[in-house]
């Protein structure tokens, strides 16, 4: 009978070969029943042999495995012992009195209820200079200090040691009293077990001991766990030294504890306990009544208890024969044939079986490697990062897309606590999820910000799952993230370019009908100016209204930038020369303590753009910069600079703005001032919205518009208390800066019928009145379909269409098409309160002969019909 043991667990190999699938054929079959006949006696015997001895293994087994985990469990009982004793000794307790130990140790009735638990002490480790002052101060120890007499190990002598590891509390009774002030150091195996338990932070159990009791000389062991000042266990061996107090010791008497351990057991197996960690070789502790000295056991099983290793060595005593059915091989040998027979047929039945357990092995294997391998794809393939924990939420699982988003290596993540990924203010909501996932079964959905290896901020989505097992107890989680930083910034960019561009549609039919108001205000008032020269009262009252109407026209043309749809005049421009020209308006337009800097790139390439509508973008900028800074000295630094341009890195630095990728003229409007926080500058652009306490709110979102109209990029970077950064990107053009042509000669008067076309009876008026003082004949058409039909008609030759490109029934741009199409020579001069550029987009194939945008003047229109009319060739660009 070989000695008891354990293979280790192994992941089973994939079957290469397909298991067999066909039991034994009836012909072999009918030879093992001829083979049974003929050798009934011999085999019969022999199995009977054979399955005695399986019995006296099971039950040498069953043996080995109750004795083995019944010390476990009373070892694993005096070790909660011990750490109960340490949490006397607790930071927020401070140390128990001689009293309160003694109670405590007497409410644990160590005889009654843990056979071989001896005592409970603890033990004080004293420098060899303090060791007088020790026992002095201690009423207990006085006059008490003694050494052992005896130890398996040769006794330490006086001075050999820096000092002593005294028992300073112990339980009441004679036996109690006998052990306070021992010097355990002197004894070489307990100070190897107090200095082991010391420096791991464990319960360790010593070597053979000898404990001189009044019974006499009885074998024991030691169980040492240390005690730490402060709370929890120091990080570092060196740390733990130096934070030691003590150790709370346990005395086991090994032969009380063997006797309890073998009581109701089988009679008829010897046990002994072996120490295989003893300095000396293996040591026998203790051996059990009719142990065989000198023989070999019969089976031996290793047991890690308190930091050293224990053999449990098992021999079979004579008795252990002695039992009943042992002549079952006899009766067996009598009915051999019959028996022979009835196992051929069962063993022919187990054969079958074999095999498709065999085969459904085969398939189980199969399908649990693939899966397996599935998984591993998964977690390597994923996107989201996959994390996996144990019970304390410490990581033990990282995949690669987990470095990709939080910056650490696997080998790096592996053992950390998933709370070092969430910044101190968020740890309240890492708590109770984590709470959530303890008590629940269902996932949790959740998103935070986080922190990377390098301690950058991003924001994730997380998707959280509890492990547990069949019983429902929680085994640890698995964490999913999804790094949504850039989607977020993203979203909220696109959020604010629609509610911008929302209210650009709002601005812009605002002030188009706005416009149409101010054009026949404007109008009339230029009319009635004419004819009121003769009453200065009367004059002096049309000039306030028309003054003040061009205010309203200036406040829609603000509106109509901000929405994108202002006036350009587009040239090649050189920005560096225009901000150097607009040095002096510039200096004068801000505080005398603020200095005004350029820092200007040379030999910047053109960029298509409108000379006025670009100083005003720096004129509203540089002002805005200057009562950022207020009344305190402060810099503001105009900066230039050409780029080329990624896709990548337009989505990046001005996410939501459509933006081409290539060359770019970078321009900075930097500052020192108070600066913004992000709620600030999320409204800046909005109309009407304003830090100050005067203004309309526009000079932003007109700048907004003028930005947006000319196809160029915004952003701003700003920090409360350390200033703003305004940074426009404008597309770089090809063309090269030209001088403008010097104005054209006035030109000679002309006159001729005009077809006026408008929705609104109160500009046709206007028109009519304005045209036929200038000399003209007028028609009226409420619309454009009315304006076909009068062309088409034929009836009155018209020289020229004054054509509104918003009405009803027939729009403009469609009205204008069929006119030309009627009359390809007729001249048509097209207005709007909207842009020339947003109304003509689409004519930019047919382009009409001239455009006026509303509202304007009387006389500009009576100009701009005659300049038409004057000039031959019909076809040309619009002014």
């Amino acid at each position: 009978m070989g000695p008891v043991s354990i293979p280790p667990m192994t992941a089973p190999p994939l079957p290469s070969t397909p298991p067999l699938t066909s039991p034994r054929g009836p012909s072999l079959l009918a030879l093992a029943v001829l083979l049974v006949s003929l050798g009934a006696t011999l085999l019969s015997w022999s199995v009977a042999r054979r399955n005695q001895e399986q019995r006296d293994l099971a039950r040498l087994n069953r043996f080995v495995g109750r004795t083995e985990q019944s010390l476990k469990n009373r070892l694993g009982r005096y070790e909660d012992i011990v750490r109960g004793a340490q949490g006397m000794f607790a930071a927020d307790r401070g140390e128990p009195g001689v009293e309160e130990w003694r109670a405590f140790v007497g409410s644990l009735a160590l005889q009654e209820r843990h056979p071989g638990l001896s005592s409970l002490a603890f033990i004080r480790r004293v420098p060899a200079a303090d060791l007088d002052g020790f026992l002095r101060d201690r009423p207990q120890l006085r006059d008490r200090y003694h050494r052992p007499i005896s130890d398996p190990l040769p006794l330490r002598h006086p001075g050999q040691d820096a000092d002593h590891l005294i028992i300073e509390l112990c339980e009441s009774g004679a036996r109690g009293a006998a052990a306070l002030g021992l010097d355990v150091g002197v004894s070489p195996t307990q100070r190897l077990a107090a200095e082991r338990a010391a420096e791991t932070g464990q319960p360790t159990l010593s070597g053979l001991l000898y404990f001189t009791l009044k019974e006499g000389r009885q074998d024991a062991v030691a169980l040492f766990m240390p005690v730490y000042s402060g709370p929890g266990l120091p990080g570092t061996p060196e740390e733990r030294h130096r934070h030691l107090k003590g150790w709370v010791s346990a005395g086991i008497l090994l032969q009380p504890l063997l006797e309890d351990l073998l009581r109701g057991e089988d009679a008829g197996v010897a046990l002994s306990l072996v120490d295989a960690f003893a300095p000396q070789g293996p040591q026998q502790l203790m051996a059990s009544e009719g142990w065989p000295q000198g023989g070999t056991p019969e089976a031996i099983q290793k047991l890690e208890a308190g930091g050293r290793g224990w053999q449990l060595r098992y021999a079979v005593k004579p008795g252990f024969y002695r039992t009943e059915g042992r002549n079952q091989p006899l009766h067996l040998l009598i009915g051999g044939l019959v028996i022979s027979l009835s196992l051929a047929a069962v063993v022919w039945s187990l054969a079958g079986t074999r095999v498709r357990a065999l085969a459904l092995a085969h398939d189980m294997n199969a399908t649990l490697f693939e899966a397996l391998q599935r998984n591993r794809s998964h977690l390597e393939s994923t996107p989201l990062a996959v994390i996996e924990t144990d019970g304390a939420f410490r990581i033990r699982e990282w995949n690669p897309a987990a470095e990709r988003i939080f910056g650490y290596t696997r080998e790096e993540a592996l053992g950390k606590d998933t709370r070092d990924l969430v910044p101190k203010e968020g740890q309240a909501g890492v708590a109770a999820h984590r709470e959530a996932l303890l008590g629940g079964t269902d996932g949790i959905r959740a998103t935070m910000e986080n922190l990377t290896r390098t301690g950058q901020r991003i924001l994730c989505d997380w998707y959280n799952t509890a492990l547990r097992d069949e019983r429902g107890r929680f085994l640890g989680a698995i964490f999913m993230a999804d790094d949504v930083t850039e989607r977020r910034r993203a979203e909220s960019a696109l959020r604010q370019a629609q509610k911008l561009e929302s209210l650009g549609v709002l601005a812009g039919g605002i002030a188009h009908d706005f416009n149409n108001l101010l054009t026949a205000i404007l109008g009339n008032t230029e009319v009635a100016l004419d004819l009121a020269k003769g009453n200065p009262r009367l004059l002096h009252a049309l000039q306030r209204v028309e003054a003040t109407t061009q205010r309203g026209a200036d406040l829609a043309r603000q509106l109509l930038a901000y929405a994108g749809k202002a006036h350009f005049s587009v040239q090649p421009l050189d920005l560096n020369g225009i901000i150097v020209e607009m040095g002096d308006l510039l200096s004068v337009s801000i505080s005398k303590k603020v200095v005004l800097r350029r820092d200007l790139q040379p030999g910047l390439p053109p960029v298509e753009a409108d000379s006025a509508q670009f100083q005003q973008v720096v004129m509203n900028l540089v002002i805005n910069a200057s009562e950022a800074i207020g009344d305190r000295p402060g810099k503001i630094i105009l900066r230039t600079r050409a780029a080329e341009y990624t896709q990548a890195q337009l989505s990046a630095a001005f996410p939501g703005q459509v933006l081409e990728p290539g060359l770019y003229v970078r321009m900075e409007v930097e500052d020192d001032g108070s600066g913004m926080d992000a709620e600030t500058i999320g409204r800046i652009f909005d109309p009407f919205f304003t830090t100050k306490f005067t203004g309309r709110g526009l000079g932003l979102s007109a700048m907004l518009g003028i930005v947006r109209g000319h196809r160029a990029g915004i952003r701003v970077e700003s920090t409360p208390g350390e200033g703003t950064t305004f940074i426009l990107l404008f597309p770089a053009g090809e063309a090269t800066v030209t001088i403008p042509p010097p104005e054209a000669q006035p030109r000679p008067a002309v006159s001729g019928t005009v077809l006026v076309v408008d929705d609104e009876a109160i500009l046709r008026d206007l028109a009519r009145t304005a045209l036929e003082n200038a000399g003209f004949q007028v028609l009226e058409a409420r619309d454009g379909l009315e304006a076909v039909e009068v062309i088409q008609a034929g009836r009155t030759s018209v020289d020229l269409v004054l054509l509104d490109m918003t009405m009803p029934r027939m729009g403009g741009a469609e009205a204008f098409r069929k006119i030309r199409e009627l009359a390809p020579g007729m001249r048509v001069l097209l207005t709007s309160g909207y842009t020339q550029k947003e109304s003509l987009e689409s004519l930019e194939d047919f382009p009409p002969d001239g455009f006026l945008q509303k509202p304007f003047q009387v006389r500009e229109l009576v100009a701009k019909i005659r300049d038409i009319l004057t000039d031959s060739p019909r076809r040309r660009t619009p002014e």
